[in-house]
């Protein structure tokens, strides 16, 4: 409310208990929207309506105080589309490179990786070429991403060597090793990891031991959320679209609302790492894409979002906006939301890694058929991506092997022979 100032004769703005509003969730918002909402992020105003009011809603100012920027990673590998929106992050996964894999950009970084991994090792065999250039391509691309976003780069390694935790610590430290040569400051390289039993004791190994930063992809419930956490990954992502379908398949339809078993999965992760005051980001990755009749209504059931992942498409329709999203800290009923129950009685520390046992022990039956659901399948598409993208780099490491063995002088002396003759 405001109140006459003692010292001025301005206004003074004090915050008040916030309210459920039609502005809640996550969703785009315009460059003139925004400046709307930092007005109403001063301490003393004297023109502007209170937030509730009537005349507030007339004028199309959204109150501010309990919002937040969203911030917006690329799901693209196209550099050009990342450049010219000046988002914060890039994600690269298997699909969204293999997408590009015959485009001339993927084809040069594949090229150039190529060529500096076969001078560096001139006598080796096809299988340790192919994997050593997979590791130089995804630094040379992630390398150049860089140039194109403010923040970090969020990289995938070989997802097919996700039951093997050894092996994901030995790729994303190499991998890694590649931009700390290049004096790439740590944080704005960030390892993919699948959200397996591996996965996340890998992840466990790679952030305490080695400094690493770490995204736990294909998170589906809060349990398997809180044993993510517990690993110290720097951010986790969920699967908004194969979350929502799941339950949809399960239950049948339900209204895209609060109420939806996938929105309250998704929040009550989100609510368990703000009630923790956690220094774990969760970043919301395949999502729907908005038409006519969907539009950004998933998001906007979400409220306190770290970050989305938002395709080429989703890009384009906000080309000159951004993501806001509503971050109460105090909000009336707000305690009674079956999300802010099952995060307040989620067990905080989760204190699961010190057992050897399978994840699944820590899922519910139901949390667990999710997470095969999701992870699984997930990975099963990952591992035809990755066969993509491979295929590309064998037939570049072929013809690299062809040239570098061809012999000029070979074939001009069979030319003066064949005249001579």
């Amino acid at each position: 409310m405001s109140v006459p100032s003692a010292n001025t004769d301005e206004c003074m703005h004090y915050p008040q208990k916030h309210r459920w509003t039609k502005h809640r969730g996550t969703y785009p918002i315009s460059k003139e929207d925004k400046i709307k909402l930092d007005l109403w992020m001063s301490t003393r105003y004297v023109a502007l309506p209170e937030p509730s009011s009537n005349e507030a809603e007339e004028m199309g100012v959204v109150p501010s105080f309990p919002y937040k920027d969203v911030q917006i990673y690329g799901d693209t590998a196209d550099i050009m589309a990342l450049y010219f929106r000046g988002i914060w992050g890039c994600l690269l996964t298997p699909k969204n490179v293999s997408d590009l894999a015959d485009a001339i950009g993927i084809r040069y970084h594949v090229w150039v990786a190529t060529k500096k991994v076969l001078e560096k090792f001139p006598q080796e065999s096809e299988t340790f070429y192919v994997k050593h250039v997979l590791r130089q391509f995804l630094f040379e691309l992630g390398l150049a991403m860089l140039g194109s976003v403010k923040g970090p780069v969020v990289l995938f390694i070989d997802p097919r060597i996700h039951d093997s935790k050894a092996a994901m610590v030995d790729e994303a430290r190499a991998l890694v090793d590649l931009f700390d040569r290049a004096d790439v400051r740590r944080w704005r390289v960030i390892i993919t990891l699948p959200a397996t039993d591996d996965g996340i004791r890998a992840a466990q190994e790679l952030t305490n031991k080695y400094s690493i930063g770490i995204h736990l992809s294909m998170v589906t419930s809060l349990a398997h959320a809180c044993v993510c956490i517990e690993a110290g990954a720097t951010m986790l992502s969920m699967n908004v679209a194969p979350i929502m379908t799941w339950f949809e398949k399960k239950d049948g339809d339900h209204p895209i609302d609060p109420g939806h078993p996938g929105i309250k999965t998704i929040q009550s992760c989100i609510n368990y790492i703000r009630q923790n005051s956690l220094n774990t980001s969760l970043l919301v990755t395949d999502i729907r894409d908005p038409i006519p009749t969907l539009q950004w209504d998933e998001l906007k059931q979400l409220d306190g979002v770290d970050a989305a992942a938002l395709n080429q498409k989703m890009l384009d329709q906000i080309s000159v906006r951004g993501l806001t999203t509503w971050f109460p800290e105090i909000l009336e009923d707000y305690e009674f939301s079956p999300a802010y129950r099952c995060a307040r009685e989620a067990k905080y520390p989760f204190d699961f890694l010190r057992h050897k046992r399978s994840i699944g022990m820590a899922l519910s039956a139901g949390d667990r058929s999710l997470m095969w659901s999701v992870v699984y399948i997930s990975l099963g598409q990952n591992k035809v991506f990755m066969g993509k993208i491979e295929d590309v780099i064998r037939k570049e490491v072929k013809r690299r092997l062809y040239v570098d063995a061809f012999d000029p002088y070979a074939l001009r002396g069979r030319k003066e022979q064949s005249i001579g003759s």
